[in-house]
């Protein structure tokens, strides 16, 4: 599989039909003003290919938030069969470009999701929040809304239950990186953690966790 990471802008129109064609076999179809939010709001792009095209994207962004490093997993999407080996090799190249970009610094890791597989991603780096059987002090609860302002959901956001649930009659679908493709993972504590999220009817939950910087420098985070 090959994976590249570009600037958002470099898009053409024939790619961006193919978001829009994995994020309705994923059940998420997004009208085209959301493709378009993204491209202003994360930078990067990264895209997988195999011997049957394009496999998979995600939108991210590496900046620093108050003045954190941080990598942002967007929206982004898979073919099914294939989802868990796209994530991977999608995450850890924008963890090899934040190696590059924030030498020597920890570095936040945060995305907004509706499924286990990708709290399991993030609790691959260090201190998730939240996380089972684990209170999430001030700061921690602050991050979250930090991350949901920056995901553009803070009016719909629950800084304790770290999660988005808009209450309209005519919820808008939220943009999430999705993992539906992949059996739940994890275990009950995580299910129940995560619970359950429909972004289709505008919910879905928002975490983070650490990349420490030796492990950054070390290619900890690097896919298989």
């Amino acid at each position: 599989m090959k994976v590249e990471s570009r600037d958002s802008v470099s898009l053409k129109p024939a790619e961006l039909d193919e978001f829009s064609q994995l994020l309705v076999g994923v059940g998420l179809p997004l009208k085209d003003e959301v493709l378009d939010q993204h491209i202003e709001s994360f930078p990067l792009v990264v895209l997988a290919h195999d011997d049957d095209g394009l496999a998979g994207f995600m939108f991210g962004s590496l900046e620093r938030i108050g003045g954190t490093p941080a990598i942002l997993w967007g929206m982004g999407a898979s073919r099914k069969k294939i989802t868990a080996s796209v994530l991977n090799v999608m995450t850890a190249e924008l963890a090899r470009r934040a190696a590059i970009s924030f030498p020597d610094e920890d570095v936040l890791v945060g995305s907004r999701y509706s499924h286990p597989a990708i709290y399991m991603m993030l609790n691959c780096y260090t201190n998730v929040v939240p996380r089972p059987g684990y209170s999430p002090n001030g700061e921690e609860r602050a991050w979250g809304r930090r991350l949901a302002k920056r995901f553009r959901c803070e009016s719909s956001y629950d800084d304790r239950a770290f999660s988005v649930r808009i209450k309209s009659r005519k919820p808008t679908p939220v943009p999430i990186l999705d993992a539906t493709g992949i059996k739940a993972t994890g275990g009950a504590k995580i299910a129940t953690l995560v619970g359950t999220h429909d972004p289709i009817k505008g919910e879905a939950m928002i975490s983070f966790a650490w990349a420490v910087a030796e492990a950054l420098e070390a290619g900890t985070y690097s896919a298989p």
